[in-house]
């Protein structure tokens, strides 16, 4: 009797034992698919932060804020959740090893930096200057406001590649391929070519990896995109409402990412970009598109106008 053994595959090689001895040695009969919800997954949360607010008087208010934070998990996924794509999810790919998994989670931003401010500019009546302004001259110069708001982080985390269509662990999901040699992401704009998570060395980096092994995992989250930036501001402008005291009218103009800056985030991990890897050592040249990335982190500049009437 023969027997083919699919040794990249641990899944395939349970199927090729049960079909050449003939007996259900590793599925119950009626075996279809096997998964399990249990609470055993582990995680930590440590962070510190520090705030500094400033307040001048009743017209200017600043605050500033830090987080150095650092979590992890074996899987980031919401225990509800029924997804088995792999990382990303509730899903680990072995649960025999399961501590092979626990790495920095999705959502860990290591470093977080935001500073809002609002300020009253001090001009028109009850302000420091102009404060005996009449009317019409009121009108023009008082009741302006502008605020601010600026965000900076680190970047998220992000895994290796995966391996070339194995399913090396799990059928439901695919491994992460396992580093061999030190490699750190060295993203690019862009230019000629695309901008890419290895951008400085696409070849030199694809030759850092091989193919999960049966039982293996694979590197879940070595890698770091780029951290993310933005500013957004308003200015508006208030007025109140003749012959009333309390009724007032704001016309308000802002604008949500003032720069216009872009934060690489997506990347192309279709099976010619990041998602395959192949064992380097046949010497095979890393396709045109992978670790291209192929969207930003947030949106582009958006403005918008708003008119409130408050009494």
């Amino acid at each position: 009797m023969g027997l083919e053994v699919f040794d990249n595959d641990w899944t395939d090689t349970q199927d090729a034992l049960d079909t050449a001895t003939g007996k259900n040695l590793f599925f119950n009969p009626q075996y279809g698919a096997l998964a399990a919800i249990s609470s055993i997954g582990s995680s930590w949360y440590h962070a510190g932060t520090l705030s500094v607010r400033e307040r001048l008087g009743s017209q200017l208010t600043m605050d500033f804020n830090y987080t150095y934070s650092h979590s992890m998990d074996d899987s980031s996924g919401l225990q509800s959740s029924t997804s088995t794509g792999g990382y990303g999810t509730n899903f680990i790919l072995n649960p025999i090893r399961q501590s092979d998994s626990f790495a920095d989670s999705d959502f860990d931003v290591r470093h977080i930096i935001n500073v809002n401010t609002v300020w009253a500019l001090p001009f028109g009546q009850g302000r420091r200057y102009f404060s005996d302004s009449k009317a019409l001259k009121n009108a023009l110069i008082g009741g302006w406001q502008i605020t601010g708001i600026m965000r900076w982080n680190s970047g998220l985390p992000f895994g290796a590649p995966y391996d070339d269509a194995r399913w090396a662990t799990n059928w439901n999901a695919q491994s992460n391929a396992v580093r061999i040699k030190p490699i750190q992401a060295c993203p690019t704009r862009g230019g000629i070519d695309a901008p890419k998570l290895f951008g400085c060395d696409p070849k030199g980096a694809y030759d850092s990896f091989r193919n999960a092994k049966p039982g293996e995992t694979g590197d879940r989250s070595p890698f770091r995109l780029p951290g993310y930036f933005v500013v957004d501001a308003g200015v508006g402008k208030e007025f109140t409402i003749p012959g009333t005291e309390k009724q007032k009218l704001q016309l308000r103009f802002e604008v949500f990412n003032l720069t216009n800056h872009q934060s690489m985030g997506a990347i192309d991990t279709s099976r010619t970009g990041y998602g395959i890897t192949i064992d380097p050592f046949n010497g095979a040249t890393p396709p045109s598109n992978w670790s291209n990335f192929t969207g930003i982190q947030g949106k582009a500049r958006e403005m918008q106008f708003g008119v409130r009437y408050s009494f």
